[in-house]
């Protein structure tokens, strides 16, 4: 899988030329399925040949266009490294393939400008979280991306409460557990400390609590400049008590909760993006709000042809969009004026697409949205800028 950021889906958004060509494919990791995606790819560069000889190129020139990605079908290399969609994206200058965790229409596009859209569901926004899991076996620290999970090494960090806390060759029947001498004189040597089993349930949460502090003053170097929030994740009834413990100020609301100990780097990843989704999705959720309350005002709007025309005069603040829908269209750049169109025209262009890019040169705000999230039947609503 490769990430692509969201600045890198801007960067391709102002790509504007004579001629680009987008190409998306969904793609299999095994298989029969698997073993046809090369084909499949090998059928997309000839479309796109076919269409750049149709839009008055010469053949050599549109061969020397793609000759990029050419070598890729037969790429045993590039194959190894699989996910669920490829999309390439190529004009004179530039070649960019990125293998996406999403699965993306299949689709050919030729025209001046590259067809970012369906990105928008795939973007990195440079969102992360911290990851700690608390167990009294296993102590873990991790650094979470919209797209990989990073275990991180942290010096002086406890990997147990028992060896944390010293308790190889203690009688547990008797609850021992270690405590610093009162004698100045012996400062630094340890003492046995006897707990009858009446006092179980005081001297556990003792020892948690000195576990929990060990942890938080490794923890502390390390997350001393940090703004990142920190999922804790770990069995219920020991959160609350490092919570409390914890010096971090930025400890996420919710939290991941079960027996995590065991669970792979990939299960936390996921499991931690489900739990976190909510926090990061903030932003999203109060623009679709604003644009609910504003739409039908002079403030906001729903009509592809406006939004389109506002876009690249770089009048959209906001943008939501159903990266899934077409509206097919052109667009005027002398008059500044969008019209819509029934059918693809060969002097015309996907206005969503249009009003994505156009939004995103203008420094403005895109998320994308499901079809009932916004306030119209249409792919787009949008706040204008004045």
């Amino acid at each position: 899988m490769d990430t692509i950021t969201f600045n890198e889906v801007k960067q391709l958004a102002g790509h504007q030329g004579v001629t680009a060509v987008s190409l998306y494919l969904p793609t299999h990791f095994t298989g029969e399925a698997g073993l046809q995606d090369a084909i499949r790819l090998k059928n997309l560069l000839q479309r796109a040949e076919d269409q750049l000889e149709a839009g008055g190129l010469r053949r050599c020139d549109a061969q020397q266009l793609l000759a990029p990605a050419d070598e890729l079908p037969a790429s045993a290399e590039f194959w190894r490294k699989r996910s669920q969609s490829l999309a390439i994206f190529l004009a004179p200058g530039l070649f960019r393939a990125y293998r996406l965790p999403a699965v993306l229409k299949e689709s050919v596009t030729v025209h001046r400008r590259l067809h970012i859209k369906p990105l928008l569901t795939v973007a990195d926004r440079g969102e992360r979280f911290l990851l700690l899991v608390l167990g009294q076996n296993h102590v873990g620290f991790w650094e979470v991306t919209h797209s990989k999970i990073t275990e991180v090494s942290v010096r002086g960090l406890p990997q147990s409460k028992r060896v944390a806390l010293n308790y190889d060759g203690a009688d547990r029947g008797e609850q021992v557990h270690s405590a610093m001498r009162g004698s100045l004189s012996s400062l630094g040597k340890q003492a046995a400390v006897f707990h009858g089993q009446g006092g179980v349930p005081d001297t556990a949460k003792a020892d948690l609590e000195q576990f929990f502090r060990m942890i938080d003053r490794a923890l502390t170097p390390v997350m001393g400049q940090e703004t990142a929030p920190l999922l804790l994740a770990g069995v219920d009834y020991l959160l609350p008590i490092f919570r409390r413990i914890s010096s971090y100020p930025h400890i996420a609301e919710r939290h991941l909760t079960g027996n995590c100990e065991s669970l792979t780097g990939q299960q936390l990843h996921e499991r931690g993006w489900e739990v976190m989704r909510p926090y990061f999705d903030r932003p999203r959720r109060h623009a679709l709000d604003r644009v609910r309350e504003l739409v039908g005002s002079e403030k906001a709007s729903a009509d592809v042809a406006q939004i389109a025309s506002a876009a690249a005069n770089g009048k959209i603040d906001t943008l939501l969009v159903d990266p899934r829908r077409d509206q097919p269209g052109t667009f005027n750049a002398q008059s500044g004026q969008a019209t819509l169109c029934d059918q693809p025209a060969s002097d015309g262009e996907d206005l969503v697409n249009l009003a994505v890019a156009e939004t995103l040169l203008h420094g403005g705000g895109v998320f994308a949205a499901e079809p009932h999230e916004l306030p119209a039947p249409g792919p787009l609503a949008a706040i204008f800028r004045f």
